[in-house]
């Protein structure tokens, strides 16, 4: 019971020092002035949260700081004065202190009208708040981008709401539609590809959304319908899944369960998963929740290749275990069962310690200190540890818990690696760091019983990271 009780007061201090490295970042001092800060952005106030929580929170911190120097730019009258500047290209990229400023300069770069963007961010921030918020920035830009097949003159757009979003909306249409288009379709103007707009400007001109290029799905009549009545806040990935749940027979309880599954995010093969919905729609009384791991398991059987290790971090591709899968014939209850034994073997591979994982596309790195004849040299190294069992002993040898990390290092997730130091002494284990792979952000830096990184440590890990392209999290350095 003793030795519980210390892991679990481990764990706390483990957690609470996670949470005070984020407070810090946010200018905040003790835990209580943290969770006031928490009650008043609208987050919880517990100190028990998962790092995708405390990256919420840091997101949201970042994004209020940018917006108060822009409403600063604002009221001194700046921000007229610094777009200005990088349209003539007079003030540096990097000296630019927030994210839609940024945006902004790297809209300019690739405009094909550079004096029609200025014309219309300059009118937009007299007279709009879109130019406060990064996403509206982006479409923005995009609709000048587009300029081409405007349907009626910037200058002739009035602004009749001091709603962000329904100014957006309406510069959206003004510009590009002479029929109305559904109002999930405002987002493709922010993150959409250009087949993605060129389906808004589609419906806009009245044009049915069956006959428009490049859809991902074929359309019925009764699908192409219910693709214009998505409800608002789809993406329009999720407003097809939509419409042919809802052409099918299905129901809106169907169709926001799918839109928690990868079937939002790829249509390859799409009239298999058409049979998957089709199975969904037939067992209404198959609990939703339960929508996400079968999928999970489908796309394993059907389209995963495996990995069979034939060296550390080396792997040789096999096809997938079921290329062939059918829903033909299955009930809920075999698929369920199948679903769960699929599961089980996955946990006690993960439970056995014999994950092992491919090698990430980040380099591993060597810095060299000194000189061998002067006998002052030192090396050191940064290098990913591979399977599980690297993570065992890195836990052990640093009197932490990076061994839980198997699970998201298998998913490729993260990656975790191990900063060691040579010199005349011998070799010293430094660090533990913590890299999420698709941001390339460094996320987390830890030392033995989880000591902070030192100056000099942190030296190595900024020339690592300025080699590979990788960024450093704020409250870390």
């Amino acid at each position: 019971m003793a030795r519980k009780k210390n892991k679990l007061n481990e764990k706390r201090c483990d957690r609470n020092a996670m949470i005070m490295m984020y407070a810090r970042a946010y200018n905040l001092h003790s835990t209580d002035e943290y969770k006031q800060w928490c009650v008043g952005n609208g987050f919880s106030a517990s100190l028990n949260k998962t790092r995708a929580q405390l990256d919420r929170e840091h997101q949201y911190y970042k994004s209020q700081v940018a917006t108060k120097k822009l409403k600063q730019y604002k009221r001194e009258g700046n921000m007229h004065h610094l777009i200005q500047k990088i349209y003539s290209n007079d003030v540096c990229y990097k000296d630019l202190n927030s994210e839609i400023l940024k945006s902004i300069s790297q809209g300019f770069k690739v405009a094909k009208n550079k004096s029609l963007l200025r014309e219309v961010l300059i009118k937009l921030d007299e007279t709009t708040k879109l130019l406060t918020d990064i996403d509206y920035v982006k479409g923005v830009i995009s609709f000048v981008a587009h300029y081409s097949v405007w349907i009626n003159p910037f200058s002739k757009w009035n602004v009749k709401s001091r709603n962000a979003e329904r100014q957006f909306s309406s510069l959206a249409r003004h510009l590009f539609a002479k029929y109305d288009v559904p109002s999930f379709m405002d987002k493709v103007w922010q993150n959409g590809d250009g087949k993605s707009k060129g389906w808004f400007i589609h419906i806009g001109m009245g044009k049915n959304i069956r006959i428009a290029n490049s859809l991902p799905i074929s359309m019925t009549k009764k699908m192409a319908h219910y693709f214009l009545k998505a409800p608002s806040n789809y993406d329009v990935s999720s407003a097809f899944r939509w419409a042919q749940i809802m052409g099918l027979g299905g129901n809106k309880a169907i169709a926001d369960a799918i839109t928690e599954t990868r079937m939002v995010r790829t249509f390859v093969d799409d009239d298999f998963w058409v049979s998957v919905l089709r199975f969904f729609i037939a067992n209404p009384m198959l609990d939703t929740h339960q929508y996400n791991p079968i999928i999970d398991y489908i796309w394993h059987q059907k389209y995963e290749n495996r990995l069979i290790f034939v060296g550390r971090g080396v792997v040789r591709e096999d096809g997938p275990e079921h290329p062939n899968f059918s829903m033909q014939g299955r009930t809920a209850a075999t698929l369920l069962q199948q679903v769960e034994n699929w599961h089980r073997r996955l946990g006690r591979e993960s439970r056995g310690g014999n994950l092992q994982w491919v090698k990430s596309k980040v380099a591993d790195y060597r810095f060299v200190e000194g000189q061998a004849k002067r006998k002052n040299m030192k090396v050191w190294t940064i290098r990913e540890l591979l399977n599980s069992q690297e993570l065992i002993s890195e836990g052990r040898t640093q009197n932490h818990c990076v061994a839980t990390y198997a699970r998201s290092c298998f998913s490729g997730n993260t990656s975790i690696w191990t900063m060691d130091l040579q010199e005349n002494g011998g070799q010293q284990k430094r660090l533990t760091i913590e890299l999420h792979n698709s941001s390339k952000t460094i996320r987390q830096v830890r030392g033995l019983r989880n000591r902070t990184a030192s100056a000099l440590e942190i030296d190595i890990i900024s020339r690592w990271a300025f080699k590979d392209g990788l960024s450093i999290a704020n409250y870390i350095r």
